[in-house]
């Protein structure tokens, strides 16, 4: 039996490029994962005038449930601090059945949320069972309206958006 040989590789702390990701760990908790560039530390030190491990590191996050998420428009938002060593973070008391959104930024001096990256659209699952004869998917309300005729116009959901995809 050959073995592959793993002396002397070992899995880089940092990639150098630019994400951050969110994941639902259960019904009422996400997780994300972000990693900063070096040119984008660079950039944000040049304009801030500031070591990038003074600037706060702030992760806001918004609840897009059912809209077609612009930036500006969500239902509700809230900041997390995050330590200034951190790449990862669990977001609690988040409501199930819901979509999320976030933005890694940082605070100017006046307190105004600078966003740096967004990440991609993670929905939470329902935190009890359907009701009987209750659809798990939301049917089209065209459909249930009696509208239809046969064709169903495109809807929000069918759109693509280059910073993520909300599709609830």
């Amino acid at each position: 039996m050959n073995t592959i040989p793993t002396a002397g590789y070992e899995v880089p702390d940092r990639y150098n490029r630019d994400l951050l990701h969110l994941m639902v760990r259960d019904a009422h908790t996400l997780y994300a994962y972000w990693e900063v560039s070096d040119r984008k530390r660079w950039l944000c030190s040049q304009h801030f005038e500031c070591d990038w491990h003074v600037l706060p590191k702030i992760l806001r996050v918004y609840d897009v449930t059912c809209i077609y998420f612009n930036g500006h428009n969500a239902n509700s938002s809230f900041d997390i601090r995050t330590t200034p060593e951190a790449n990862n973070w669990y977001i609690p008391n988040v409501h199930a059945n819901a979509t999320y959104m976030a933005d890694l930024g940082t605070y100017t001096i006046h307190g105004q949320f600078v966003p740096l990256m967004r990440s991609n659209a993670a929905a939470t699952p329902r935190d009890a069972k359907a009701a009987w004869g209750e659809p798990v998917v939301g049917a089209v309300e065209e459909v249930l309206e009696g509208k239809a005729n046969g064709r169903i116009e495109p809807h929000f959901f069918e759109n693509f958006n280059a910073y993520g995809n909300c599709t609830r």
